[in-house]
């Protein structure tokens, strides 16, 4: 009987509790929070592989749009519409980009955010960023409050290092095309101690940006491993169009990458 009703008692609970987890499901919108291609610290060059499946039973017109630190592209279309059903891969998609879009001269040399869209059909985006025999995978992401921070939302990026052997970089993207937000980025030790100074950015919309946080929070020398970055959204609003965020660790001696999923943080009082 008592087992009955912890059973219960637990569904119960799991039903009031909010999606914790990455919203990933079929859309026809979705964003790759870091795309690249550019050239690697450690030699080679650093490019981003993108895998589109139609889901739907009808053909979408996929277009696409680089948002990078600076800028923004137009949106555009590529050059085949995907059948139902089928999937297409671009082995280097900002080099297709800057192929259909020469005049723009944006697409080497730039890291950013990459919105794949179509007018309706609803599709699944997957990235790979590779350079040589490295490279890490990333989801395509929905552009909802699960998966971004506001006012009323607080993020996180566990994993964080900074050692001879590794660095770490994070991102954060502004998904409104109208609020500008302020976004404070703290990076916290195992026992939940502030390591080196807050860090502050101000988001116009649109805006991106890139950084390494150990650098930002003032720290140049030392070892800092098992750290956490907190991220709060102070000011902007609580819309769903939010400042999305990521992270990447990189090996210093082979490039091997790492990518560091920003999710919920939740505070418990």
């Amino acid at each position: 009987m008592k087992k009955g009703l912890f059973i219960v008692g637990f569904l119960v609970l799991l039903a009031q509790l909010p999606l914790w987890c990455l919203d990933t499901s079929p859309s026809s919108l979705q964003l790759i929070p870091e795309a690249i291609w550019a050239s690697a610290t450690g030699g080679g060059t650093w490019v981003t592989e993108l895998q589109i499946t139609n889901l739907d039973v009808t053909a979408a017109n996929v277009a696409v749009r680089f948002v990078y630190a600076g800028g923004y592209t137009g949106s555009f279309a590529l050059p085949t519409p995907l059948p139902a059903h089928q999937t297409a891969k671009y082995y280097n998609i900002l080099s297709t980009m800057d192929s259909i879009d020469p005049s723009a001269q944006v697409y080497y040399g730039r890291v950013g955010t990459l919105y794949i869209f179509t007018g309706g059909p609803l599709i699944q985006v997957q990235a790979k960023t590779v350079n040589g025999s490295y490279g890490k995978t990333f989801p395509g992401l929905n552009m909802v409050a699960d998966n971004t921070a506001a006012q009323d939302r607080m993020l996180m990026i566990q994993d964080l290092i900074r050692s001879s052997e590794y660095r770490t970089f994070v991102g954060a993207f502004n998904t409104s095309s109208t609020a500008t937000y302020t976004v404070t980025f703290s990076i916290m030790d195992a026992g939940n101690n502030l390591v080196g100074s807050v860090i502050t950015k101000t988001l116009a919309p649109n805006a991106f940006v890139s950084f390494n946080p150990f650098t930002e929070a003032g720290i140049s020398s030392g070892t800092y491993d098992n750290c956490w970055l907190l991220i709060h959204v102070t000011a902007g609003g609580t819309a769903a169009a939010g400042v999305m965020c990521f992270g990447s660790q990189a090996n210093n001696y082979t490039n091997d990458t790492y990518a560091l999923l920003a999710r919920k943080y939740l505070q418990y009082v």
